[in-house]
């Protein structure tokens, strides 16, 4: 059972959490609302007490020099752990609609390229804590949109972008308090530009294919370069095309989720298209007759 991209190792967890949130929905999918809310509340709960306590309940962690901010916000997943509970409580709907986008999909994402794991066995802990967490984190944010606890909103889709880079701010505050609380550990910012908490200060090498395609879309004085050391401008330097395609892609999810809203929006805007059309002919022809 080494992981490979493409083997069944690689498919083994995504299919355990396939299964997991297959089999919760059709438990929970006639309950009442309020037994929806606990059964997923306790899910984020459970998630939330493996990520704070992992030190203790870990074998891989037992014994050894531990980094206590992993157990923070220090990455997008990590924050979007720790928030979810107050954001299915709350009332904001941005925020549900950010979690429920966000939160599946950088669930999916991650255990899509699991690249810290290939090559190595699937029969070790620190691969169940990866697929534990994110598997949890992916099945309660999509649960809550299956379950009818919240249906995206078509018209929040541009919003969505400035949600994910509000939360990269809120995720660099984070490191900067950590590093503050443990004290000099060098420079601050040799510091972030080593955390690099979802790619927000540089592209890491894996994935360096793709930063011709961002170097496209963004300005030259936002990009650096790897080879040279030359600093690339947080969080600019990916802007654009983040925000495009994060755009793109919530526009297409929350269209096809909140179908009969935008349905009818596109009625709204297609039927004012034809008013404008009409004025502009009609007043054309006033002119001529002039």
């Amino acid at each position: 059972m080494i992981m490979q991209y493409g083997n069944f190792a690689y498919f083994f967890y995504p299919i355990l959490v396939i299964a997991f949130t297959v089999g919760a929905y059709f438990l929970l999918r006639r309950r009442t609302e309020r037994t929806k809310r606990i059964v997923l509340l306790a899910m984020m709960l459970v998630n939330i007490l493996q990520h704070f306590l992992k030190k203790f309940i870990y074998p891989q962690y037992w014994g050894t020099a531990f980094d206590w901010r992993i157990c923070t916000a220090y990455n997008l997943c990590a924050l979007l752990i720790i928030i979810a509970p107050f954001v299915l409580l709350g009332r904001s709907a941005l925020w549900k609609d950010f979690l429920i986008l966000f939160g599946t999909n950088a669930g999916v994402v991650t255990m899509a390229v699991p690249y810290w794991y290939i090559g190595e066995t699937i029969w070790q802990w620190d691969v169940f804590r990866y697929y534990f967490c994110h598997g949890l984190l992916s099945s309660s944010s999509l649960l809550i949109a299956l379950l009818g606890l919240r249906r995206p909103d078509w018209r929040n889709f541009w919003k969505i972008p400035f949600m994910f880079f509000l939360s990269l701010i809120l995720v660099c505050f984070n490191d900067i308090v950590v590093w503050a609380v443990r004290g000099a550990e060098g420079d601050l910012w040799q510091v972030l530009y080593g955390y690099n908490p979802c790619w927000l200060f540089h592209p890491i090498e894996q994935f360096g294919f793709i930063v011709p395609v961002i170097d496209f879309f963004t300005p030259d004085v936002f990009m650096g370069d790897l080879a040279t050391g030359e600093p690339f401008t947080p969080l600019m330097w990916y802007f654009i095309p983040m925000y495009l395609l994060i755009a793109v892609l919530a526009f297409i999810i929350t269209a096809l989720a909140d179908h009969k809203q935008f349905a009818e929006d596109w009625r709204t805007f297609t039927a004012w298209l034809r008013r404008v059309k009409e004025k502009l002919k009609k007043d054309g022809a006033d002119d001529t007759q002039e």
